[in-house]
């Protein structure tokens, strides 16, 4: 195997792995209790008002939401992003079900509000060192993931990634509040810190790791 190829494999596994940390990110959020991501929460919102499931309502948003992102950013196509719009729910429903096994569930927390926030803390890391990683493959992105990179490219870089992410998330969080969605600290914490913390993990940890593979 040449080594374009070698390189172009280890950026699908590390991407693979990307979504499956984002997944258990996600799940760690789940079990906290304090609420999900802004993006669910939007979702879940919406959804609730319409005739079709949660499950239906967004993978249809996402496809909707993909096509503008598509033709201002050809590179949010990729394999990345068809694993992260196909395979991310799979992946939260795997991990809840390991955490399950290991006696790790959301009723098991409900009376231990210390371990429910450090739950919600280890989720917020992980749920954005996943999507720095997973982006920094650029193997394509989910449309949600991808916008604010786009508004900090199309402004040549006024609006900064960080600021472009939080004032997106606090968009989706007011709209499932304001279509009965639940929005706890959750919500309010990811809303606010997802944006800078993926900036930072982007800059450190996974400018590390991608040094070699680009």
């Amino acid at each position: 195997m040449d080594e374009k190829r070698k390189k172009l494999l280890l950026r699908i596994l590390w991407m693979i792995g990307a979504n499956m940390i984002l997944g258990m990110g996600i799940a760690l959020l789940r079990l906290s209790s304090f609420g999900t991501d802004p993006f669910t929460c939007m979702n879940l919102g919406v959804s609730s008002h319409l005739p079709i499931s949660f499950a239906v309502y967004q993978m249809c948003f996402n496809v909707l939401l993909f096509i503008p992102v598509f033709i201002l950013d050809r590179k949010s196509f990729g394999i990345g992003a068809l694993t992260n719009m196909l395979l991310l729910g799979y992946f939260v429903e795997f991990f809840m079900f390991v955490f399950s096994i290991l006696g790790f569930t959301i009723e098991g927390l409900a009376g231990n509000l210390i371990m429910r926030i450090v739950t919600l803390m280890g989720g917020v890391l992980v749920v954005c060192f996943g999507v720095a990683l997973y982006m920094a493959c650029d193997l394509g992105a989910a449309p949600y993931d991808r916008l604010p990179v786009i508004v900090e490219t199309y402004s040549h870089g006024k609006v900064k990634y960080k600021w472009a992410r939080v004032g997106q998330d606090v968009i989706s969080a007011s709209i499932g509040l304001a279509t009965g969605s639940v929005v706890g600290v959750g919500t309010v914490i990811v809303a606010l810190f997802t944006g800078p913390i993926v900036s930072f993990f982007r800059e450190t940890v996974v400018a590390r790791i991608m040094k070699n593979l680009s």
